[in-house]
């Protein structure tokens, strides 16, 4: 019996339902991850809103045009908001209610990073502020809430310099953040542009949000959403860490200063801590050059979770960061002001319910509430008095 043909076709009728099984396979994943983007999405593989308008070489990054965040960060908190920003990155907010009745106002320009920047518009330090001297003081303040994820004072330092002449304002705060430390040292301080007189005149983009922007550019020029897929998980878990990695400093990580009880503490992180000392000196200098008064200029500064609970061996942070803060401001003869010990006597053992999660540093609402007040507090006494301001 002659099988020879059969068998000579035997392999490429394996090969073809190989074919075949590999096509349904991938038809079927293509049309999954169809539907999960249309009813979802759980995975985003449009990537539509993705492009290079957050990028600026005078401040890093700014509020994006479509207003998406750079994908190295996130929300954590399980919310989600609408917000919206004027061409000078400043929130635009309906703050009608907060204005209605008044023939004068104080105009307060608030600057910082994401504390600042807050979440919808009623969530926000500048507007629980304005509230409590609408409500509590009779005075009517107009905020302009200039804080963004993850600035710092090498970028307030020429936002200062760009805000300052437009909004004019009567009034400045400025949040220094724990982190701030770490951002003016390791992402910012090879990007800051000096002229001549070795002044910042600007933060240029980061090497990791551009090549993060990009490479979710590429991803959606592919057709197939299977294909996207591949390309976007290759550049969330290869590409990008591998990008950090060469961009990170290996001596300061984000927090590492911060949990240090050395008993030299301090005299260590010398080259960190001239390059944030001249950033202060250099932000405190344009700010007082403007307002003059130094009361007209608050510096404030709020502590994180650990900050305000002992860790395992009893320890909380230390306040590296807040003591040269303070020593930056008050040799301007600004307010200071340090949340941390008003939030313990308030929150007691439980000022885990402060913050969101142990996944976010950020406060929650209440929180976010608990920390404006203390703040609103302190102006009400140190800053804006009643008798200029009342009608």
């Amino acid at each position: 019996m002659n099988t020879g043909p059969a068998r000579s076709k035997r392999p490429l009728r394996l090969l073809g339902q190989a074919t075949l099984l590999v096509a349904c396979w991938v038809a079927i994943f293509e049309i999954g991850l169809r539907a999960q983007q249309h009813f979802g999405p759980l995975y985003d593989l449009d990537l539509a809103n993705v492009d290079l308008s957050w990028e600026s070489n005078l401040l890093n990054h700014v509020p994006a045009a479509k207003n998406q965040h750079l994908c190295i960060y996130g929300d954590l908190t399980g919310t989600t908001y609408q917000r919206a920003f004027d061409k000078n990155g400043i929130r635009i907010i309906d703050d009608s209610a907060l204005l209605s009745g008044c023939k004068r106002s104080a105009s307060v320009l608030f600057l910082g990073d994401s504390f600042m920047e807050g979440y919808d518009d009623k969530n926000t330090l500048p507007y629980h502020v304005a509230k409590y001297f609408k409500d509590d003081r009779g005075i009517c303040l107009k905020t302009h809430n200039a804080g963004y994820t993850s600035y710092s004072p090498s970028i307030f330092v020429p936002q200062a310099r760009k805000l300052l002449p437009i909004v004019r304002p009567d009034y400045i705060v400025i949040d220094i953040d724990e982190t701030d430390f770490y951002d003016d040292f390791v992402r910012y301080r090879k990007l800051v542009t000096r002229n001549e007189r070795g002044q910042n005149v600007g933060v240029k983009v980061s090497p990791i949000g551009h090549e993060c922007s990009v490479g979710l550019m590429e991803t959606r020029q592919h057709a197939l959403y299977l294909m996207r897929l591949v390309a976007k998980l290759w550049l969330s878990y290869v590409h990008i860490p591998a990008v950090i990695e060469a961009n990170r400093s290996h001596d300061l990580e984000i927090f590492s200063y911060s949990s240090d009880h050395s008993p030299d503490i301090d005299r260590k992180y010398p080259e960190a801590r001239a390059v944030f000392r001249q950033n202060l000196d250099e932000l405190t200098g344009i700010l007082k050059d403007y307002a003059q008064d130094g009361t007209h200029v608050l510096c404030v500064f709020h502590p994180h979770l650990q900050h305000l609970k002992a860790d395992a061996s009893g320890r909380i942070w230390n306040d590296l960061v807040s003591s040269m803060v303070r020593k930056a401001c008050t040799e301007k003869n600004f307010l200071f002001f340090n949340a941390t010990e008003i939030m313990k006597q308030r929150y007691g053992s439980h000022p885990e319910r402060l913050y969101w999660r142990s996944t976010d540093m950020h406060f929650s609402f209440d929180g976010l509430e608990a920390y404006s007040a203390a703040v609103a507090e302190f102006m009400a006494k140190n800053m804006i008095k009643p008798e200029d301001w009342k009608e």
